[in-house]
């Protein structure tokens, strides 16, 4: 675009809106209905109460730590009467036992084959 463009743009533009700002009243819009301020209605008054503490839906624990490490091992898991179940759990507390042993050989950190405690192996 041209600089003598941009100049009639802009002059256009100018001129439209002197022309828009002419046409607005100079007085508020209050006068031109022959109010005042103080004539106009007061807000509503907001009742403001004290909190009041409610007792929580939620029942909050603090959080379980990822690991638990113990001494003393060796609590066989427990029977529930059906065979799948307690032939897995077996089968997993065998797991954990060869696990443990070979971490001792190795002089790691050793886990607890501890069934009572739901997610830990």
């Amino acid at each position: 675009m041209s600089n003598s463009k941009r100049f009639v743009l802009g002059l256009a533009l100018a001129v439209l809106s002197a022309n828009a700002v002419a046409e607005l009243p100079h007085s508020s819009i209050l006068s031109r209905y022959g109010m005042t301020p103080d004539e106009l209605p007061k807000p509503a008054a907001i009742e403001t109460q004290a909190p009041v503490e409610e007792k929580s839906r939620f029942q909050i624990e603090p959080e379980q730590p990822w690991a638990t490490i113990r001494i003393g091992d060796g609590k066989k898991p427990e029977v529930t009467g059906n065979i799948s179940i307690d032939h897995s759990v077996q089968q997993e507390y065998d797991r954990c036992q060869k696990l443990r042993a070979e971490m001792i050989k190795r002089g790691e950190r050793y886990i607890v084959c501890d069934t009572s405690i739901p997610g830990m192996p």
